[in-house]
């Protein structure tokens, strides 16, 4: 590889760095992963049919859309910036806009990058058993996205996010999983069985 290429490949990769936006606050991030754990086991299971997954991808991406447009969790609306940053990245890379055939390879696109930011959003909320099981489900269909884009022959766009780096200590408020999907972006599934205070922000949409 000439040297030209490599420089280029370097401010490339520093500039997507750079403009990695960060994750939804506390509240929110358990609301994408509330939200993604309705859908564990629909692609993987969605078979190889490309019509039944786009099917499947598009039904997927309007409950997410719908979902996160009606509900409240961050102070600054972090759940409609989540949407918008999928878009930007699935829509356009380093500004030049990339335009779909179809709408199958973007709504795959934007189910896998809900299920790694819940992948994310779940390996940080905690560290036991649970947390783990959930954490690895997500996984599971992020990586069964890929495998259908790769089998179908559809490409499916990485969607990027930085990783939170503060607010750990306010993880001893988050409870089960079953607690936080039961109650979506709720105070509660912060606070539950503790004294009201306020929390670290470790995710800052």
């Amino acid at each position: 590889m000439s040297s030209l290429l490599l420089s280029i490949f370097s401010i490339v990769f520093l500039v997507c760095c750079n403009a990695m936006p960060n994750f939804p606050c506390c509240p929110g991030s358990q609301l994408v992963v509330s939200e993604m754990s309705k859908y564990i086991g629909t692609f993987s299971a969605a078979g190889e049919d490309a019509s039944t997954v786009c099917s499947v991808a598009k039904s997927t991406v309007d409950g997410l859309k719908s979902d996160l447009s009606s509900r409240g969790g961050c102070p600054s609306r972090g759940e409609a910036q989540i949407v918008d940053e999928i878009d930007r990245q699935l829509k356009t890379f380093v500004k030049m806009e990339i335009t779909y055939e179809d709408e199958c390879p973007y709504n795959l696109g934007f189910a896998r990058a809900m299920f790694d930011l819940a992948t994310a959003a779940a390996g940080h909320a905690g560290t036991g058993t649970e947390w783990h099981s959930l954490k690895s489900q997500f996984e599971q269909e992020s990586q069964a996205i890929k495998a259908i884009g790769q089998t179908l022959n559809i490409e499916v766009t990485d969607v990027h996010f930085g990783h939170p780096s503060k607010g750990n200590s306010a993880h001893q408020n988050v409870p089960s999983p079953s607690h936080v999907i039961a109650n979506p972006g709720q105070q509660s599934s912060v606070d539950h069985g503790k004294e009201e205070k306020t929390l670290s922000s470790d995710f800052d949409f």
